[in-house]
């Protein structure tokens, strides 16, 4: 038994890194730059060679915190560096006339979702596919220290055949950090939920259908919605589902974040501890059973952010590199991801099937 532990512990926390580094220049210096992909790249050795945003001081400014050298005053000189790899960090409704206006043959990471909706994500993708460009989304979640040993434990079938997966978060977020999604009609699914939605496919694949609600919060008035439950269509042995709210105010104490997964031989829980505290975070955790165990708990080193930033990237130089045969999260990929999320908004704009309370 000893052993079998010991084995499972072992498993990787880290996607291998490329062989040959690429440089690569960042589009968009929001918080999502400074928060995670620079200090990402940083940690990994990554050279970021330049940065690029319509507020040219954000740039400078986040260019000198960083010591990066070059701040381009256009896309266009930006895209003239056409051997480096493109990070397009945008709001989503940036995302598509940047991507009109990106080179051909290059390679590019995109940061979720995929535009504003599927229709958009359709086109995005097209022009990707028109222009050769190697595109994948910034879908981290697969990629963190947490998410790596639970695949290699289903690729090692000591889970079993896969009946439950659960996502459970009750936080406070604070919403106030990213202004631009008081402009959005949707929120929570597209801008958040959408990193569980992949993840849920990463591991069960695509849903036959999806039963949704999101819903607002009288203290977070300017926000279309903040609080989501959903139920995806896995058949008849299959239970997955995810309830999320953003807005837990009432202290510490009765607040969690974790993913939970269930098969007939084993079982896994993943806490996300970056969710309690938000930035900051607390301590991610991952503990795994499986027949002749008992509960494995892993030295789980680093976190979502930034950690599973470097996976993402590392895929990518990998397969520009030809090391990796694919892009995990390839917009090929992606576009199913979308179209569950467009699903979820439409669901939830139904408002279900209607009850005829008889007399």
């Amino acid at each position: 038994m000893a052993d079998k532990e010991n084995t499972i512990k072992n498993y990787s926390q880290t996607w291998p890194m490329p062989k040959k580094l690429s440089p690569i220049i960042i589009i968009g210096t929001g918080g999502i730059v400074k928060d995670a992909h620079l200090p990402a790249y940083k940690k990994a050795g990554f050279e970021v060679n330049g940065l690029y945003d319509v507020d040219l001081e954000k740039a400078k400014n986040l260019a000198k915190e960083f010591g990066i050298n070059n701040v381009f005053n256009s896309l266009e000189e930006a895209f003239q560096n056409k051997d480096h790899i493109f990070d397009l960090a945008l709001p989503p409704a940036n995302l598509l006339e940047v991507v009109e206006k990106l080179p051909d043959n290059i390679f590019a990471v995109f940061q979720k979702p995929l535009g504003r909706s599927l229709e958009e994500g359709n086109k995005i993708r097209k022009i990707c596919h028109q222009k050769n460009i190697k595109a994948c989304m910034n879908f981290q979640l697969r990629f963190s220290p947490i998410s790596l040993p639970v695949y290699e434990a289903i690729k090692q079938n000591i889970l079993g055949e896969l009946v439950e997966l659960e996502v459970h978060v009750n936080v406070h977020t604070p919403w106030e950090l990213w202004p631009f999604l008081k402009t959005l009609d949707r929120v929570e699914v597209p801008l958040h939920s959408i990193h569980y939605i992949d993840w849920i496919r990463s591991v069960l694949g695509n849903p036959d259908g999806v039963y949704c609600q999101s819903v607002k919060h009288p203290k977070v008035k300017e926000l279309a919605d903040c609080r989501t439950t959903a139920i995806f269509n896995y058949g008849n042995q299959i239970r997955c589902c995810m309830t999320i709210n953003h807005t837990h105010s009432f202290g510490r104490k009765n607040q969690d974040a974790y993913i939970r997964l269930e098969g007939t031989k084993g079982a896994a829980k993943m806490k996300l501890g970056l969710l309690l505290d938000y930035p900051t975070g607390e301590p991610e955790e991952l503990e795994i059973i499986t027949e002749g165990t008992d509960w494995i708990k892993f030295d789980i080193q680093g976190k979502w952010f930034p950690d599973a930033f470097i996976g993402v990237m590392a895929n990518m130089q990998r397969f520009k590199n030809g090391e990796d045969s694919k892009l995990l999260t390839s917009i090929d990929d992606s576009i199913h991801t979308m179209a569950v999320v467009d699903s979820c908004g439409i669901s939830s704009q139904s408002g279900g099937l209607k009850i005829d309370y008889a007399d």
